[in-house]
């Protein structure tokens, strides 16, 4: 009766540990597509992370990610300015385990700082090298660049013609008209402030930053905020990013985007791992999934770009300036001191 007994439990211990295997407690291999094999991960299939993204996109990207892999995300989002200051002060400690959307010039100020764990990802293996760092500290998924928001009935109620340039924006019969975001929080504010310093110089450039200043009413911590005012109809012209006014023109806003004639900055979208990551076999399984073509493929329905290129629809053309983002990484405090010494509505 003993050995019966014996024997039933070690069936039923079997029968648990399969058990146990198979809700996930045990070793998986991640496949975020096309048969592709990545890090294999153990243990708890969440993740947190930090983000600048948009909530609907990201909630987006998250929910395609469990899709695909069964791994749960946990997010806080900011926008770019006050996400790098969260970043500066907790180092070495993080309160997330990666960064998926950030600006590319942050992650190579995180490079000085030491912040960063260095990956090799297999899917990231024929993506070209210009979009990520070589010591796989940093991996760039996607591009963005400034853009014009303009609502078109406000516009043509007033009897106006939309502008076509940066210098177009400095029109007195703007002035009140434009709402534009903040670079002390936003980043797609500083990629503005930058692009205009490296087309017209720095000192032109500060000069063109006062004469702007003069026709803005307000000054927003988002970059997309812009853009949804304008759609509201609030403000006749918006300064904001490119899928921040093209997804509200596709839900049907009387809207267009203006991509100034001077040219616009860019910048790519950049994910990371942080060192000490306290989920870091699922962090590299997430990092393994944005470089793959469902990843991006998921990216592409709310981006523009991605740098994938096989998931593309032809050719992208944009009107884009040579932007230096290691100029704009090395200056950005000095810049940014002078922003708020010298621009009186942060008083």
């Amino acid at each position: 009766m003993r050995k019966q007994y014996l024997v039933l439990m070690l069936v039923l211990a079997m029968l648990l540990a399969l058990f146990t295997v198979g809700c996930g407690g045990g070793a998986d291999v991640v496949e975020p597509g096309d048969g592709e094999e990545v890090t294999e991960v153990t243990g708890p299939r969440t993740v947190t992370i930090y983000t600048h993204n948009d909530e609907e996109e990201m909630q987006y990207f998250l929910e395609a990610l469990e899709r695909d892999t069964g791994i749960k995300g946990e997010i806080l989002r900011m926008s770019s300015g006050e996400l790098w200051s969260r970043i500066d002060a907790e180092a070495p400690n993080f309160g997330a385990d990666m960064v998926w959307g950030m600006m590319h010039s942050f992650a190579l100020r995180a490079e000085t700082m030491d912040i960063l764990y260095e990956y090799d990802s297999p899917t990231w293996a024929d993506i070209p090298a210009e979009f990520k760092d070589p010591a796989g500290r940093w991996y760039g998924w996607s591009y963005w660049y400034n853009a014009v928001a303009v609502n078109t009935d406000l516009i043509e109620a007033a009897g106006y013609e939309p502008p076509a340039s940066w210098q177009d924006l400095l029109d007195p019969k703007w002035k009140g008209e434009i709402v534009a975001p903040d670079p002390g929080t936003s980043g797609t504010a500083y990629l503005l402030v930058a692009t205009i310093m490296q087309l017209m110089g720095e000192e032109a450039g500060w000069e063109y930053l006062y004469a702007l200043h003069e026709n803005i009413d307000q000054y927003t911590k988002s970059g997309t905020a812009p853009a949804q005012m304008v759609a509201e109809g609030e403000y006749m012209i918006g300064l904001s990013w490119d899928m921040g006014v093209y997804n509200r023109v596709a839900e049907g806003y009387p809207m267009i985007a203006v991509i100034p004639t001077e040219g616009v900055g860019f910048d790519l979208d950049v994910a990371w791992i942080f060192k000490g990551a306290k989920n870091l076999d699922t962090a590299k399984a997430v990092i393994d999934w944005i470089g793959s073509e469902a990843g991006m493929r998921a990216a592409l329905d709310y981006r523009g770009m991605v740098t994938r290129a096989e998931v593309m629809d032809g050719d992208f053309v944009a009107n884009f300036i040579d932007y230096d983002a290691v100029w704009a990484a090395e200056n950005r405090d000095r810049i940014m001191e002078r922003w708020r010494d010298e621009f009186p509505y942060q008083e």
